[in-house]
């Protein structure tokens, strides 16, 4: 996509990745988010900022199905990846999420090698279909992900063995490695260090020339400086969504207005 911020031209129909209408989360007897209506685009990165326990990573969990994995969740409405309803009976979670990568908060690599960690993937998917693609797969992972220089010569360490910073980057190879068209991050950054999360947030912007990129974060600053797009959830309610800057400098709902100024949070 080119730099034309979104609010120069209208934002076409064949610009949008991921539709939702009238999304509503119950857990239990507890609605948690209710009426969400959002257009994610493609090769752009969305950040979904609000107070603790706004539904936020409830809605991100709602865009690959990770809620089904909650007995007690309930999600009605509708989302389109694509123009194909993912909550449809025919549709596979497992391959939904191959195509729909997630990251999550802490770096959680298995206990594998750094080479396993990112093929894993890939094979069970059955992506490839020799040995030297898988490890083409791997290496261009992991270059996407800014780890190939500092991980090449040892692939068969233990991922748990690198750093915090490395491990999450790791994460992100590994997610990346089914060739997902969209990439949701749970507070990626929120165990790292800052040069670690500088890191990342350098990843971040790389990465959406090739996926779209949806992160949940705390920071204000994060969001600011990452995305394009920011969507400012409150009580269980899509407040406002739109472009970064305007959403940080002339917001339209006084509510997100006292978000961003720090008298609500």
């Amino acid at each position: 996509m080119n730099d034309m911020t979104l609010t120069e031209r209208a934002v076409q129909a064949s610009d949008i990745k991921i539709e939702a209408r009238g999304v509503q989360v119950h857990y239990g007897a507890s609605h948690a988010l209710r009426d969400v209506d959002v257009d994610i685009l493609g090769k752009t990165v969305t950040a979904f900022i609000g107070p603790s326990g706004c539904g936020k990573s409830t809605f991100l969990r709602c865009l690959n199905r990770m809620n089904d994995t909650i007995d007690i969740c309930r999600v009605g409405g509708k989302i389109l990846l694509d123009g194909e309803d993912i909550y449809d009976r025919k549709v596979d979670p497992v391959q939904l999420r191959a195509k729909v990568g997630m990251v999550f908060q802490k770096p959680n690599p298995f206990p594998k090698s750094i080479f396993d960690n990112v093929a894993y993937g890939p094979k069970i998917h059955g992506l490839t279909r020799s040995r030297s693609e898988l490890e083409g797969i791997v290496e261009d992972s992991l270059r996407k992900a800014a780890l190939w220089n500092e991980v090449k010569d040892r692939l068969d360490a233990p991922g748990t063995g690198l750093s915090g910073g490395q491990q999450q980057r790791l994460c992100i190879a590994r997610a990346i490695a089914t060739s997902p068209e969209v990439l949701l991050m749970d507070e990626p950054c929120s165990a790292l260090d800052p040069i670690a999360t500088a890191q990342v947030e350098e990843l971040i912007d790389e990465l959406r020339a090739n996926f779209s990129v949806v992160i949940v974060t705390h920071s204000m600053q994060q969001a600011a400086r990452v995305s394009q797009r920011t969507a400012f959830f409150h009580l269980g309610s899509l407040v406002e969504y739109g472009e970064t800057g305007q959403i940080f400098t002339n917001p339209s709902d006084p509510r997100t207005e006292s978000y961003i100024t720090g008298r609500i949070g």
